[in-house]
């Protein structure tokens, strides 16, 4: 189990890497570094979470943090004497935060749905069982593999973001 989460770390880690490289050179780059850094703290906060094993928690805890991002920080953040800018760049650290957490812990919900006789043909010991036991790695390399997808992506959204902004004005 051990390697299998080292492994998810590794390669959830060069996926943010591969964010790194799509954005060098842009005018995004400076948003770079605060959200590998937000992601792999809600990553930590993810195995935290799973390795306590209560579900109650978990469902309290992802229940709270969707209505704190939600309700309380729009309603902080928009009454704020902060300035806009500062306004928008807490909005989309809070959200990437609370919006990488939930779908962790999404797909790590979604991997105890398997039925009991689970199994991949020609891979043996990819099971339902193998699958429940290391639910938190897998989770954490699907999430990289989402985050390996947006980086192709993410450049040209950016520009399309970018250009019907400066069109609408």
């Amino acid at each position: 189990m051990f390697i299998i989460i080292c492994s998810s770390l590794l390669f959830y880690r060069f996926t943010l890497e591969l964010w790194g490289k799509t954005l060098h050179g842009t005018i995004y780059f400076d948003l770079y570094e605060p959200v590998k850094k937000i992601n792999l703290w809600t990553v930590i906060l993810f195995m935290v979470l799973g390795y306590m094993n209560f579900k109650f928690l978990i469902v309290t805890i992802k229940s709270l943090l969707k209505i704190i991002f939600t309700v309380w920080v729009v309603i902080i953040v928009q009454f704020s004497p902060m300035g806009q800018i500062e306004q928008n760049v807490w909005v989309l650290l809070s959200a990437f935060f609370f919006v990488y957490l939930e779908v962790l812990l999404d797909i790590n919900d979604s991997f105890f749905l398997l039925k009991d006789n689970f199994k991949i043909p020609k891979i043996n010991f990819i099971n339902s069982t193998f699958i429940k036991d290391n639910s938190i790695a897998l989770s954490i390399f699907c999430l990289g593999v989402i985050n390996t997808i947006l980086s192709y992506y993410i450049v040209d959204l950016l520009k399309v973001i970018t250009e019907f902004s400066l069109g609408g004005r």
